[in-house]
């Protein structure tokens, strides 16, 4: 199904535009939902791989949960929150935010998903009511068996001055062989 054919069933507006897709908010089936439709034909494929990706992170917290996908177009569960960039936090409660990122990175490397955005995280992820982590957008997402999501996001932990260049580059390496350790070393770094 198209969404121009999808539209029937929902009823919605648009709520945000990137440069390849536009995403809906509404109701569907008695449910608040968001919808994600590929600007043009092209991009269609970005929708479908998206899709993919969200379809093998079903029923974990902290990542957009599907509920339908057609050709050019995604349905997911309305995520209530408020971007990164716009959320006023101490250094603790930034801290704690960081321990999710970084759980969620490490579940999408468990997983060999590679989001190819977790140095730089803004718009990416959203902080709900209640201070829950939310990360959104896996259309430049894919499947590897080499993800990179704990190494990228070691780089915005530098950024921030959380570890410093060394103590990256030595993580990093470390990461191939004992990812688990190097995880665990990160979360508490963050506490």
């Amino acid at each position: 199904m198209r969404f121009e054919d999808f539209r029937i069933e929902f009823e919605g507006s648009l709520l945000s535009e990137g440069w390849r897709g536009r995403v809906y908010r509404g109701v569907w089936k008695g449910k608040e939902v968001a919808v994600k439709v590929a600007k043009t034909p092209v991009v269609s494929g970005a929708i479908k791989k998206e899709a993919y990706i969200l379809s093998l992170l079903k029923g974990l917290k902290s990542f957009p949960q599907l509920l339908y996908s057609g050709e050019d177009f995604l349905v997911y569960e309305f995520i209530e929150g408020t971007p990164l960039r716009q959320v006023k936090m101490d250094r603790r409660e930034e801290r704690r935010v960081l321990r999710e990122i970084l759980r969620c990175a490490y579940l999408l490397d468990e997983k060999g998903i590679s989001k190819d955005e977790f140095s730089y995280l803004d718009k990416n992820v959203l902080i709900g009511r209640q201070g829950e982590v939310y990360l959104i957008d896996f259309e430049r997402g894919r499947i590897t068996t080499r993800p990179t999501n704990v190494n990228q996001f070691m780089q915005l932990l530098r950024k921030k001055g959380y570890i410093t260049q060394e103590e990256a580059m030595s993580m990093g390496k470390r990461y191939t062989s004992e990812p688990l350790r190097v995880y665990e070393e990160l979360s508490e770094r963050l506490k």
